[in-house]
């Protein structure tokens, strides 16, 4: 059962409620506990499912981390916090399939804290595909990405590594070897970035080679970081989430440049990028709501705000595949494969009508709204199309509103 709680065990009463506030103000429920009975106590009980555990691993009643195999036992990501910080006590702990260490006496220790929290929450939907000719590498690599929840995919060689890549837009990390059958890592590495860019993928290159070079070679391919073998599990982790991070980042500042903040549709920008590369003939819709400055003035701008959220919901719904963009305030535009007016007719009325039909319940009651929309098509110019899809929305208004104008 999917869950975003998390098992905060300390016994120290000020850290225990700093942590707590710290995690719950980031919206992650808490459940604490101060010792190992109570620990276990919760566990037996079966009533709640953890997505993660930060764990003290001194404990009046477990002073030697008694605890932590009973919670890993439970398949709970967890993280051990301590005020241990003595090299005997970090190797024993990081022996076990903990998500990370993180020792109390670090300043960052909180806020390090509550990142992994927050990564262990968005990791199940990361693919990270490892790439090495042998199967006991590649069984180690999945089993360190697995305890911080990645999903992993496995290629023995680069041909085959390359073929997923080509059909999965998802993975977004490669873990690569350099010495394997065929093309070399260094290699394979230059042809994913052919058709991936850095923004859709990070690749981290593996070598246990002694070539002082082999940094320089794999990020010249275009790597984004390298490891050398052997490499202790605390900078593999690093490596890896500052990577995963990378892409994530990139991508956000990608879409804040190119998707509306409000609906999530693409904005006007991102549309015209797109409209460019259509070389088909196509027509365009602008689709307007009616009275929109009363929905405001008698519901309130959030109220204005969710009738915006619908109407691209609904789009999304039922323009599937289409270029659909929010052009500013109430209005939006869709753009489809059409020859002329009649190829659009059909599929706008249908939306014009499913949107008056509508009921949009709310708190400050039921909300009622039309569409008008004008349309447009048979002509090669985007601009001359837009334009004359606006005059024909505006006569749609004209004629009184909630109908689709075509001429």
């Amino acid at each position: 059962m999917p869950s975003n709680k998390i098992l905060l065990v300390e016994d120290n009463t000020s850290v225990l409620r700093t942590m707590q506030r710290i995690i719950e103000n980031d919206g992650f429920p808490v459940v604490c506990a101060t010792t190992l009975r109570e620990v276990e106590s919760i566990l037996a009980q079966g009533r709640h499912h953890f997505m993660a555990c930060v764990l003290d691993y001194c404990l009046p009643d477990a002073p030697d981390g008694e605890t932590l195999p009973i919670v890993l036992a439970r398949k709970i990501p967890t993280i051990v916090l301590t005020a241990r910080s003595d090299m005997e006590t970090r190797e024993k702990v990081l022996l076990q399939p903990v998500v990370d260490y993180v020792p109390k006496d670090t300043p960052a220790a909180f806020e390090y804290t509550i990142k992994m929290i927050r990564r262990i929450h968005h990791n199940p939907g990361i693919r990270v595909l490892v790439v090495d000719d042998s199967a006991t590498i590649r069984g180690y690599l999945r089993q360190l990405l697995r305890r911080h929840l990645y999903e992993v995919l496995e290629a023995p060689e680069a041909d085959t590594a390359l073929r997923m890549l080509r059909d999965d837009p998802t993975i977004r990390l490669v873990l690569s070897d350099h010495d394997m059958p065929g093309k070399s890592g260094v290699v394979m590495v230059s042809e994913i970035r052919r058709f991936r860019s850095h923004e859709e993928l990070a690749i981290i290159g593996i070598s246990a080679s002694q070539d002082p070079a082999m940094t320089a070679r794999f990020i010249k391919a275009g790597a984004d970081d390298y490891l050398n073998k052997p490499f202790n599990h605390e900078e593999f982790f690093c490596r890896v989430t500052r990577n995963v991070e990378f892409v994530e980042n990139l991508r956000a500042l990608s879409r804040a440049a190119h998707e509306d903040p409000l609906t999530g549709l693409p904005n006007r920008r991102y549309f015209f990028e797109n409209v460019l590369k259509q070389t088909q003939p196509f027509g365009v819709a602008m689709v307007d709501i009616d009275h929109f400055k009363h929905i405001n003035d008698r519901f309130g701008h959030d109220i204005g705000d969710l009738a915006l959220k619908r109407v691209a919901d609904l789009l999304r719904a039922q323009f599937p595949g289409k270029h659909i963009a929010r052009f500013g305030g109430e209005e939006f535009v869709i753009l489809a494969q059409a020859r002329s007016e009649q190829d659009m007719l059909a599929a706008m009325e249908t939306f014009r009508a499913s949107v008056a039909d509508a009921v949009f319940p709310t708190s400050r009651g039921e909300l009622r709204f039309t569409l008008s929309i004008g349309v447009a098509a048979g002509l090669p110019d985007v601009s001359a199309l837009l334009k004359l899809a606006d005059e024909r929305l505006y006569m749609a208004k004209s004629r009184g509103r909630n109908q689709v104008c075509t001429g």
